[in-house]
């Protein structure tokens, strides 16, 4: 799993906020745009927020019990935490940073769009529903860009280095695979 960058999560944003914008100004002419997302979906990323959050405050504390509580526990006594939820934890929080970038470019395309109908419309819900949805988008974006660094090796790992292409490994296989997956 590759680790986040911010240059695919602007791309992603750009690329979405040119289609939003695009399919918008084709859509163009009705009164509510039928493009935005209603107030309701914010209920469903908050709700994804929280969760995601509470995962990932699990994977930090089970992999840095000094931080957070002001208490240190002692590592034998860690409730164990199954590793495979660390990787579901950080591939959900690579999701809804992609999902939050999506969905703050969309909305800041049709945004564009409705700052330009300010003056025909009566109403201006489109465009603070576009503003809000902006706004957790980028909030989003954030949350999953910090929580999967929370699903990062500890940095005290001997074998986890930042800047290695084998995501903290020096080697790009296993140790335990005895040569059987290589070429040479």
């Amino acid at each position: 799993m590759r680790y986040l960058n911010l240059p695919s999560l602007a791309a992603a944003a750009a690329v979405a906020g040119a289609v939003g914008w695009s399919l918008d100004r084709v859509a163009g002419g009705t009164v509510q745009s039928l493009l935005i997302l209603p107030w309701l979906s914010l209920v469903a990323e908050l709700g994804a927020a929280l969760v995601l959050g509470y995962l990932g405050l699990r994977v930090r504390a089970y992999r840095d019990p000094h931080k957070g509580s002001g208490r240190r526990r002692d590592p034998a006594r860690r409730a164990p935490y199954d590793p495979v939820w660390a990787v579901g934890t950080a591939a959900a929080a690579q999701a809804v940073a992609f999902y939050g970038a999506l969905c703050a470019g969309w909305h800041a395309g049709i945004g564009v769009e409705q700052i330009a109908l300010l003056g025909v419309r009566s109403t201006q819900e489109p465009l603070w529903l576009c503003v809000v949805h902006v706004v957790a988008g980028i909030l989003l974006a954030v949350l999953g860009w910090i929580v999967e660094k929370f699903c990062r090796l500890p940095p005290d790992d001997p074998d986890a280095e930042e800047e290695t292409p084998y995501g903290g490994r020096q080697d790009p296989y296993a140790a335990g695979e005895g040569g059987y997956a290589r070429d040479h």
